[in-house]
């Protein structure tokens, strides 16, 4: 049977009414046989109930709110987490302080009850005039009412009575509880009767005056009958039995939604059209609240940095860096302290004191996630919506930054050091951070949404090759393979699309060259890692505000050769750099490296033709395929795959050129053999069978490779 929501109410405060919520609860969890949760919805959170039931809160509504709104929780993990007393009701607060209790909204509190109540049987102790009263009475499966046998306590009734039908709530699910029947004062049952036949109501449960509850009270003990069995608590077992043995909640009862509409239970969306969750709501809520809080104490911070005149700049001086951080945390402190006005938490004040001195001293929204190692890629569409790659697939953080001005703060922040600047005419910038991180950024009116920045992110530890094989990226037979590739000086090319995985294998495979050899990188944005102690980096540099002072990869390459490199390693070729990478290939650079776009080896063929022909030689054709078929041996092709891994799926060997094709053969692939039930692509890699053409000369050059290495 379904969970029933019980709503606890009475026209004003004496009238018995948590007493008969306790109790109530109590029966009630004895006549389902299981847990039943008695909310405490004070708007003063003078947890007064709690002490009647015996019960304590590890947890309020407000705490639950927060937390489903943050993603820290959700519904279900909820069981076992709320203590039980020895009458197995548990109790939950609505929030620790009244400020707290104000900013809980009707969207949220019906959410809240619509889907707890799908965990728990639960009773509210309620008093009339508490802001989130209708939603309360529309959720509710039922509503006992409790009053005194006297006239004001009566006429408070009647009155409710009214509103109730001018509100279009349901009557039948209203029933009159009259708590001390037989006190000196009571009004007769007769005028009782008479004045509710007007209402077309009757009385449903009469409770009498019980002196064991002021005496437990008074002991500080907990004012529930049922191990007394009193006729009080046999009179709120009879109402229970009532309630337990009503219909579910009807389809057609009204639920708030964010717009103040109404909606059928069990649903979280707001009307057609709007589109928005009401868990998408109280988040949006709570940052509005939250980044105007913010917005407040960093104008203080700035104002308060200004007068104290401390210096940001901390000339890289880690020491120095973290005292800065030390003395501007205790300004953020101080000034949170002075001017607390969400009633932050302890964990609430720890964090946006982090953001404030992220804010301050570094990258704002970015920093908590550059400081995840799990995250690859870091992509900001607008001020609002920043996306996270991480194991290959991406999610919407929950991080934003307050506008566009701060996006292209951060973005200056960023590119200062290295002497770049970005505005309207400006609007592209490539920069890296001081990790090695690679940063793209573009503004409006280039970027239409607003400004987007990019950040690729590169492991701390170069990827090894023992773990690309743990991560199933490559075989151990493709490695042995490659690793003899490079010691005998084979051009190779690593073939891939974006965020494939080129950069990390070329690291990999730089990390076999020898020790005694002089190497020479050329990239746009340094972010190869090798290791090798005799290695120069060369890096492009864009042109100046005037539109001087360019050097491009292929002003590198060429300047390069005159450096005498034992290998060249161009981190990507992308344009005319193409043809002088071949060149150098042919003119005794033999070992090259270099990474290209391309989705298979064939397009790879066909991509260096035509970066070739951006280098402005009017070559023909032909002459460009003989250049690649002599500079080029192997191709490695990466993908990946549907699940977000990244595969190394064929290594091929160039063996020679035809009229109008660069003739291969495959020596290794991937296999794909399907997807299992948790959506991961299954396959192995295997070799095809066929001997590269180039075997014969590895015992010329006192290697060895085994043969069994390329049986299929």
């Amino acid at each position: 049977m379904a969970n029933k929501i019980v709503l606890v109410s009475g026209p004003h405060e004496g009238v018995g009414k948590s007493c008969l919520a306790v109790n109530l609860a109590a029966a009630y969890a004895q006549i389902r046989r299981q847990p039943a949760i008695l909310i405490d919805a004070d708007s003063l959170c003078r947890g007064e109930t709690g002490q009647l039931a015996g019960a304590s809160s590890a947890l309020t509504v407000h705490q639950i709110l927060d937390m489903l709104a943050n993603r820290e929780l959700s519904l279900p993990m909820l069981r076992g987490k709320i203590p039980f007393n020895r009458f197995n009701v548990g109790l939950l607060n609505l929030a620790a302080t009244p400020r707290q209790a104000d900013m809980i909204t009707s969207e949220q509190w019906a959410f809240f009850l619509e889907n707890f109540s799908q965990l728990y049987d639960i009773v509210i102790d309620m008093e009339v005039f508490h802001p989130l009263k209708t939603v309360a009475f529309e959720m509710a499966d039922a509503v006992v009412w409790t009053f005194l046998p006297q006239g004001l306590s009566l006429k408070a009734t009647l009155q409710q009575l009214e509103w109730i039908q001018t509100q279009k709530l349901s009557v039948e699910k209203f029933y009159l509880a009259m708590n001390q029947t037989d006190a000196p004062y009571a009004l007769t049952r007769q005028a009782i009767d008479e004045a509710f036949d007007r209402r077309q109501k009757g009385l449903d449960i009469a409770l009498p005056t019980d002196a064991n509850i002021p005496r437990l009270v008074n002991q500080g003990q907990p004012a529930v009958l049922a191990l007394l069995r009193t006729p009080y608590f046999l009179r709120a077992t009879e109402m229970a039995d009532k309630v337990f043995r009503l219909q579910p909640r009807a389809a057609s009862a009204k639920t708030l939604t964010s717009d103040g509409a109404t909606a059928r239970p069990g649903s979280t969306k707001t009307p057609s059209g709007a589109g928005a969750s009401v868990v998408d709501v109280m988040l949006e809520e709570k940052r509005k609240r939250w980044n105007t809080f913010k917005q407040h104490i960093h104008r203080d911070l700035v104002e308060e940095l200004n007068i104290r005149r401390i210096d940001l700049d901390t000339k890289g001086d880690p020491a120095k860096e973290r005292q800065l951080r030390t003395n501007v945390e205790s300004t953020v402190n101080a000034l949170i302290g002075r001017d607390n006005q969400l009633d932050l938490a302890r964990e609430e004040k720890d964090r946006i004191v982090k953001e404030l001195v992220d804010e301050a001293l570094g990258l704002g929204p970015l920093e908590e996630l550059l400081s995840d190692p799990t995250i690859t890629e870091i992509m900001v569409n607008r001020f609002d919506q920043v996306f996270i790659e991480r194991r290959g697939k991406l999610t919407l953080s929950d991080k934003r930054f307050l506008d566009n001005n701060h996006v292209v703060q951060v973005v200056r922040r960023i590119i200062a050091p290295l002497g770049r600047r970005i505005d309207e005419s400006v609007p592209m910038v490539d920069a890296r951070l001081k990790d090695g991180s690679r940063v793209n950024a573009i503004i409006p009116p280039l970027a239409v949404q607003g400004p987007s920045v990019t950040i690729r992110r590169f492991p701390e530890k170069a990827f090894s090759a023992e773990d690309l094989i743990g991560i199933g990226a490559i075989s151990r037979d493709m490695i042995e393979f490659l690793k003899v590739c490079v010691l005998t000086k084979k051009n190779m090319v690593i073939s891939g699309g974006t965020g494939t995985g080129k950069t990390t294998i070329l690291n990999m495979l730089s990390s076999y060259i020898p020790p005694d050899e002089r190497i020479v990188t050329v990239e746009d944005t340094a972010e190869l890692r090798l290791q090798q102690e005799h290695l120069v980096r060369l890096e492009a540099r864009p042109a100046n505000i005037e539109g001087h002072g360019q050097i491009s990869i292929r002003d590198l390459v060429k300047n390069c050769l005159r450096m005498r490199p034992d290998r060249i390693v161009v981190g990507e070729c992308r344009g005319g750099e193409a043809l002088d990478m071949l060149q150098a290939m042919n003119t005794g650079h033999d070992g090259s490296l270099t990474t290209i776009h391309a989705n298979s080896p064939r397009d790879c063929f066909t991509r260096l033709e035509t970066l070739c022909l951006m280098a402005g030689m009017d070559l023909p054709v032909w002459a460009l395929r003989e250049q690649i078929r002599s500079a080029v041996q192997v191709v490695i092709q990466l993908s990946r795959l549907q699940d977000g891994s990244r595969k190394v799926t064929c290594i091929t060997e160039v063996i020679g050129r035809d009229d109008d094709t660069i003739l291969t053969q495959d020596l290794f692939r991937y296999v794909q053999e399907g997807v299992n039930k948790e959506g991961h692509v299954t396959g192995h890699h295997e070799a095809t069978g066929v001997t590269p053409k180039f075997y014969p000369e590895l015992k010329a050059k006192g290697l060895t490779l085994n043969l069994e290495t390329f049986k299929k």
